[in-house]
Order: C-alpha cells, then structure tokens, then sequence
C-alpha cells in the first residue's frame, strides 16, 4: 500500500469537508462592510479553522505588507 502525502489527501474530493467541521466557513472576515465578520472575529477562531483554510479572510487583517 501506497503512504498518500498531506498535500495529496487535502486534495482528495471531501476531504475538506471533515477537517472544517464546526468552522463557520460562510462567513468572510476582514474590514468593511463587504465582509460579514471581522478580522478580531477571524482571529478568535479555533486554530484548525485557521491552519486548514476553512474560512476566507482578506489580507487585510495581517496588516500592510
């Protein structure tokens, strides 16, 4: 049997799906009215949320860079 790389088994189809579960992943962060959450709000989010690309945030939120 073949050992799958991270990477790969991300881009399995549904696999996202069960490494987002309970992340509010309709919900967009950052400043401005266009975004229906805050950058505060984004930061407060479980980590797993943040470091499997569950939810969209604008850059914005990490300062000028």
């Amino acid at each position: 049997m073949k050992k799958l790389s991270r990477h790969h088994l991300k881009n399995i189809k549904g696999a996202n799906a069960s490494l987002c579960n309970g992340c509010p992943t309709h919900i967009k962060y950052g400043p401005g009215v266009e975004y229906t959450g805050t950058c505060d709000n984004y930061f407060a989010l479980p980590d797993y949320c943040k470091d499997q690309n569950c939810v969209r945030v604008s850059r914005s939120c990490f300062g000028d860079s």
